[in-house]
């Protein structure tokens, strides 16, 4: 089976967690670039957290997980188109 990644197959190298929130991070944000001024860090550390050639430092990558819930869930805040209205006739009939 080639191409799946296990957990326990050394020889499969993925993306480590750090590098996925930070990808998503700078992604809601418009860029790296964004991401390194909001952390307020150079941009080629960022470039190298994300490329797994080092850990970011724990409050960073928590800051991290911080942008990307405060930016999804002001996504998910955002009012809808309200449903539309019922008739209390019954719970299938739509009001025009």
């Amino acid at each position: 089976m080639r191409g799946a990644s296990f957990r326990n197959d050394s020889a499969v190298t993925a993306a480590s967690v750090y590098s996925r929130a930070l990808l998503k991070a700078a992604e809601l944000l418009g860029g790296r670039a964004e991401l390194a001024r909001m952390l307020q860090v150079p941009g080629a550390e960022i470039d190298r957290w994300i490329a797994d050639e080092e850990k970011p430092p724990r409050e960073m990558f928590l800051r991290v997980v911080d942008i990307i819930l405060d930016e999804t869930s002001a996504a998910a805040s955002e009012p809808a188109e309200p449903p539309p209205g019922r008739d209390a006739a019954g719970p299938n009939r739509y009001v025009d």
